[in-house]
């Protein structure tokens, strides 16, 4: 089945506490700020030392994403303030084969509150209902417990590593391959 969703007007997903919009110029210092904490870079191998130019490449790629139709990056925030708390959204998107893959990354001042979870919950209704994907991706950078317990506590599959798999900060990083399929999210 081909959705009819057609990239020309991104919606706002809503939850109990948050909004998601779209990434605007404006979030540039907010999330250099949020990508310069050790703590929230560290298991985000291919993020190393951002400056502005870079993050306005990044916030250029989610402009990018959103015309190639292979993804949507949403900038995630507390209501009623807009501030950028995070991001969260999918990428490599395919219709073809009804799959795309997510990522995510919060502010560590609001970690442990449930906020990820919520915006990526969600995230996969806006994937399996809006955009009729049979497959969700996420991979993750082994020994990142947080960001595997959040996917397996969503009814992801650890279905195994990819070893090596990315070359950042002078070395190899492995990563945790996981998957979700919509009848395992819709049961």
């Amino acid at each position: 089945m081909m959705t009819t969703f057609d990239f020309t007007t991104i919606p706002n997903l809503e939850t109990d506490r948050l909004i998601l919009r779209r990434i605007i110029s404006s979030d540039t210092q907010d999330w250099l700020d949020i990508l310069s904490d050790d703590t929230v870079t560290r298991y985000l191998v291919d993020i190393e030392q951002m400056d502005l130019a870079e993050i306005t490449d990044i916030i250029e790629w989610t402009d990018t994403i959103i015309n190639n139709k292979t993804g949507i990056r949403w900038a995630i925030s507390l209501k009623p303030d807009d501030t950028l708390i995070g991001t969260c959204g999918f990428h490599v998107y395919n219709p073809t084969h009804q799959r795309a893959e997510i990522g995510y990354e919060l502010s560590s001042n609001h970690w442990r509150k449930g906020i990820m979870r919520e915006a990526v919950v969600a995230v996969l209704d806006f994937l399996f209902n809006t955009l009729e994907v049979n497959r969700v991706e996420a991979d993750v950078t082994v020994g990142n417990e947080g960001s595997s317990g959040l996917l397996k506590n969503l009814g992801f599959t650890h279905e195994g590593t990819w070893r090596d798999r990315v070359y950042a900060r002078g070395q190899f990083y492995s990563l945790w391959q996981f998957g979700l399929l919509k009848s395992e999210y819709e049961g």
